[in-house]
C-alpha cells in the first residue's frame, strides 16, 4: 500500500475484492458498459481473465479517507493477444535488442477494442492531477516489478492528452463507426448512397430473403435461456476458422452469465432457415443509451452475405428504429467501408521503461502514425455516399 500526499493507492490482484459500488459511483454516463465492474467481473469471474490467460489482474483504486475515488483497470500482459492493438513488432524489437518485453502492463477493458478507457476518477476530484498522481504510482508499481513498460489502449481522447504530458508516446490504430443523424429508416439511409452501393445493399438482402432466411431482434429478456450456450458454440466455431489469427478469448461461462449480469444490455440477432426453429446463425451486440456495439457472431451453416445481414444492416436497421445514434462495428476491413461506416482513428499511448526501446519509439512513431492516416484517408475515400452539394 502507498500513500500519495492524503490519498492511499492500492493495487488488487482480483476486481471482486474492490466495492463494486464504489468502482461504478466513478463511471459516468458516458462510460461504455465495458469498464463498469459488472463487465470485467463476469471476465475474472468466468475464467477469461485471470490465471492461465496471460491477462492478470492488477487494478488500482484510490482511497480519499475510505471513500474511492479514482479506480484503474489494469492487466500484466504474458503476451500480446486480444489487445487489438498489434505491438508484435515492438516485442521482435525489443528482444533483438535483448529487453524483456513481458510482462508489460495494460490499461484497457479486455478484448473490448473500443474507444472508451480513462482512469475512472469522481467528479469533484481535480482529473488530471490524480490521473498523473496515479500514472506516477502505476511506474513506480512496475519498475518495482520488473515491467518493461505501460500502455493505455483505445483511450478517450480528451484523458489521452494526460498520459501524452508525462512522455508516454501516442500510437494510432485505425476503427470505424456509423452514426444516425436521425434516420427515419433503412431506405432513408440507403437514399444517401450512390446508386450502385444502393443496389447492392438491397440485392445482398434480397438474396437472403428469396432463398427464404429470416430474422429476428432479441432484446434482453426476449432472449431465450438455450441462446445463450448456442452463441458460445457458434462464437466458437467461427473462431475456429482463423488458426492462429483466432480471437476466441471468452470462455462458455462468460456468455452464460450474460443472462445475468449484462442481459439488458444485449441485442441477439438470429438468422433462421425455412421451417427450422433454432437459428443457423446469430450476433451479438451490447447496447446502453444511444450507442450499440458489435461483439461477436458465428454460422452453422456459410451463406454469402449472411454475415452483413446480421452485423451491418439490421443493427443499423434495428438502431434507427429506436432512435441509437452511434454504432460501433468492431474491428474489420475495407468491406465496413463499402458498407458506409466511416473509419476514425483510435489512440493508444505507450512508456518502455527501458530508455533506447522509448527512444526508438519515440523516433519512429510519428512515421507509423502518418501511415496509418493515410490508410484512414483511404478508406474514407471509398465510402458509398453521395457528394454533398
Amino acid at each position: 500500500m502507498t500513500t500519495i500526499p492524503t490519498l492511499t493507492a492500492t493495487w488488487h490482484d482480483a476486481i471482486a475484492d474492490i466495492d463494486p459500488d464504489g468502482w461504478n459511483r466513478l463511471c459516468s454516463g458516458r462510460d461504455v458498459p465495458f469498464l463498469r465492474w459488472e463487465w470485467l467481473h463476469l471476465l475474472e469471474a468466468s475464467g477469461s481473465v485471470g490465471s492461465g490467460s496471460g491477462w492478470q489482474p492488477c487494478h488500482l483504486t484510490i482511497h480519499d479517507q475510505g471513500r474511492m475515488v479514482g479506480a484503474a483497470p489494469l492487466y500484466l500482459k504474458a503476451h500480446s493477444d486480444g489487445e487489438f492493438v498489434f505491438d508484435h513488432a515492438w516485442a521482435h524489437l525489443a528482444a533483438s535488442m535483448r529487453v524483456r518485453y513481458y510482462p508489460k502492463l495494460v490499461g484497457m477493458s479486455p478484448f473490448s477494442p473500443v474507444t472508451a478507457y480513462r482512469f475512472l476518477v469522481a467528479e469533484h476530484v481535480n482529473q488530471a492531477k490524480l490521473s498523473a498522481a496515479m500514472i506516477l504510482e502505476i511506474e513506480n508499481f512496475c519498475r518495482r516489478r520488473g515491467v518493461s513498460g505501460c500502455g493505455f489502449h483505445f483511450v478517450t481522447t480528451h484523458w489521452g492528452r494526460i498520459p501524452e504530458s508525462l512522455d508516454y508516446k501516442v500510437w494510432v490504430h485505425q476503427g470505424f463507426v456509423w452514426l444516425n443523424p436521425g434516420f427515419t429508416s433503412f431506405d432513408e439511409y440507403l437514399g444517401g448512397l450512390k446508386a450502385n452501393q444502393r443496389r447492392n445493399v438491397r440485392r445482398e438482402r434480397e438474396r437472403l430473403a428469396r432463398r427464404g432466411i429470416t430474422t429476428r431482434c432479441l432484446l434482453g429478456r426476449e432472449i431465450p435461456e438455450s441462446y445463450f450456450a448456442l452463441m458460445y458454440e457458434l462464437y466458437a466455431r467461427h473462431n475456429e476458422r482463423f488458426g492462429q489469427w483466432s480471437c476466441k478469448f471468452l470462455t462458455p461461462t462468460f456468455f452464460q452469465g450474460l443472462r445475468n449480469t449484462f442481459r439488458d444490455n444485449l441485442l441477439l440477432i438470429a438468422a433462421f432457415e425455412p421451417d427450422e426453429s433454432i437459428p443457423m446463425a446469430m450476433s451479438l451486440l451490447i447496447t446502453d443509451g444511444d450507442r450499440l456495439y458489435g461483439r461477436y457472431w458465428g454460422t452453422w451453416r456459410e451463406e454469402e452475405f449472411l454475415h452483413f445481414e446480421l452485423c451491418y444492416y439490421k443493427p443499423m436497421e434495428w438502431m434507427i428504429r429506436h432512435g441509437l445514434r452511434l454504432f460501433d462495428p468492431g474491428m474489420g476491413g475495407v468491406h465496413k467501408a463499402l458498407r458506409g461506416f466511416v473509419s476514425a482513428p483510435n489512440y493508444s499511448l505507450h512508456k518502455f521503461f527501458d530508455p533506447r526501446l522509448h527512444g526508438v519509439m519515440e523516433s519512429t512513431i510519428s512515421e507509423y502514425n502518418q501511415m496509418e492516416m493515410r490508410d484512414i484517408a483511404a478508406l474514407n475515400s471509398i465510402l458509398p455516399y453521395k457528394r454533398r452539394g
